[in-house]
Parts: C-alpha cells; structure tokens; sequence
C-alpha cells in the first residue's frame, strides 16, 4: 500500500506506442522534463513504477516485472531539449544491433530500420524523391543520406549521417552540421531534418 501512495505522487508521463507489432519496445511521445519523477504503466504485464527523466535527449527504461522497455525524451527547465556531445565511435565500439530511426509526423509515430546500404532522407518531392521524404517545407530535398554498412566478421553495424545540401543546418544532438558533413551514429542519439526530429534507437533482436 505504501508503495501504491507514493506511485501515486507521481504524474503519468504519457500513454506508451508499441514501436513493433510483438516486439517489447515502446515509445511515448510527451517529453519529460529533466530531473522531474513521473510514474510508468507497463503495457505489457500493467505493473507500476517510478523513473526519473534524466539529463538526456533520449531516456530508456526497463519495467522491472518484465522485459519491457519505454522509451521518451527529456527537456530543460525552460523546454529546450539538452545539448549534449555527439561522439566519435571507435570502430570496435560499433553496434551489434540493427539502428531503428523513430519520428513523429502529425502526432503518429513513424519508424525506419536501418539495414545495410544507403537511404535518403528529405523534402517530399516527385521529380527528386528521397527514401524517407517529408511533409516538411523548412527540409532540404534529399538532404541528408544515411549510410550503414556491417563487418562480415565482427557482425557490427556503422551508421553515418552525411549532410548532401541544406539551407538550414542539419542539428545531431543540438549541434549544427552543414552541407558535405558526416558523423557516425550512436543510439540515443537525435537529428533534425527542417523541422522534423529522428531518434536512433537499437532493435531488439
């Protein structure tokens, strides 16, 4: 009971989106603000629990009954999300799971699997289309290009994002990259295309 009064101090962030059909990944779209309490309802086994929204973009955690995962964002005390460094990976330290891009288009949630070749991402148009275009007039037409390959031995994944053309800058973890820049991607990490944010998550094998 106890336990019960103090879950229910605490705010529900949002309602969970499962990212696959059975898989055990979910995603809520309201941002939590960083170093605020809230309570979490696994969808999957109902159980109740508290996180903390720590101090970055992107906050994974796993319902302690289950093998569940929420996945949300967190934001300053004045809404902006925190501006943190974008790293280098050293080739040894590349992933072993496929990269999923997750974004929010009118409220739904749209996800993209990153599997080895190149995608395009940018401005919808018919004469040029990207592999990902956008209903976004402030993105660039194919303006970024996503490129993964895998070591046929080591089984890792290397995600880069190259910035092809931009009027505007192309932000990884709030920080601007221009046209003909490229950085390798970690999960956690976000970008924004015009107006329209991507996160990089792993898939659950």
């Amino acid at each position: 009971m106890e336990r019960t009064h103090r879950i229910d101090r605490y705010p529900l962030l949002g309602e969970p989106v499962q990212l696959f059909e059975g898989d055990n990944v979910y995603v809520i779209h309201e941002m939590a603000q960083i170093g605020k309490v809230y309570s979490f309802k696994c969808p999957n086994c109902h159980s109740l629990f508290i996180s903390k929204a720590n101090d970055d973009e992107v906050v994974k955690i796993k319902c302690p009954e289950c093998e569940t995962y929420i996945c949300f964002s967190s934001r300053g005390k004045e809404g902006i999300p925190s501006k943190r460094r974008t790293q280098i990976i050293a080739e040894e330290h590349f992933p072993t799971s496929e990269g999923v891009l997750v974004w929010s288009n009118d409220g739904q949630i749209l996800n993209h699997t990153l599997e080895p070749g190149e995608i395009t991402i940018g401005r919808f148009d018919a004469n040029e289309p990207s592999d990902i275009s956008l209903m976004d007039n402030t993105a660039s037409r194919r303006s970024v290009k996503i490129a993964v390959t895998r070591g046929e031995k080591s089984g890792k994944y290397n995600i880069k994002l190259t910035v092809l053309r931009t009027t505007n800058a192309v932000y990884v973890n709030n920080n601007a990259l221009y046209s003909k820049s490229s950085i390798y991607l970690n999960y956690g990490d976000t970008f924004k295309v015009g107006g329209t944010v991507f996160t990089l998550i792993a898939k659950n094998n």
